[in-house]
């Protein structure tokens, strides 16, 4: 099943490119919704083949019972593309594709995500609808504040 969530964000393409390829963003974005055991020990940059190994944290506080695992899959800075390959628990595929292309006043970001997970397809989809919504309004503050720090 494949769950696809777009917004725009008033900053510039590259500087959201530049923030998608660092961890840490991702533990920003996610906060409040998602925590990462260990992610003060993440790269400091996605790069094709890396591989991190984390226990979900819902809310920071209910632990998932599982290791997930991400593998940068690709990172295709022409279009400014990165694909995560990732699993864990329930979930057999979680295949995740960032696209950040430059449109007048700023950019569109987008978060495609295939999943397979048996019986419990539909229902981590709708989670997933909901948490890359969550993440895609933290993005805009992001936005937001990079566009304020600028002036």
């Amino acid at each position: 099943m494949r769950c696809f969530v777009q917004t725009h964000l008033n900053a510039p393409a590259d500087a959201v490119w530049a923030a998608v390829k660092k961890p840490q963003t991702l533990v920003h974005v996610a906060r409040g919704f998602l925590g990462f055991s260990g992610a003060d020990r993440f790269p400091p940059e996605w790069q094709v083949g890396m591989t991190v190994r984390t226990r979900l944290w819902f809310f920071h506080v209910l632990p998932a019972w599982w290791t997930h695992t991400l593998t940068a899959a690709r990172v295709d800075e022409d279009q400014r593309e990165i694909a995560s390959r990732e699993y864990g628990g329930f979930i057999r595929v979680w295949n995740h594709t960032i696209r950040v292309a430059p449109v007048p006043g700023g950019c569109t970001y987008s978060d495609e995500i295939e999943i397979e997970a048996g019986v419990l397809t539909v229902f981590i989809w709708l989670y997933a609808n909901i948490f890359y919504r969550y993440r895609q309004m933290r993005w805009r503050r992001w936005a937001k504040v990079y566009e304020e720090a600028k002036k």
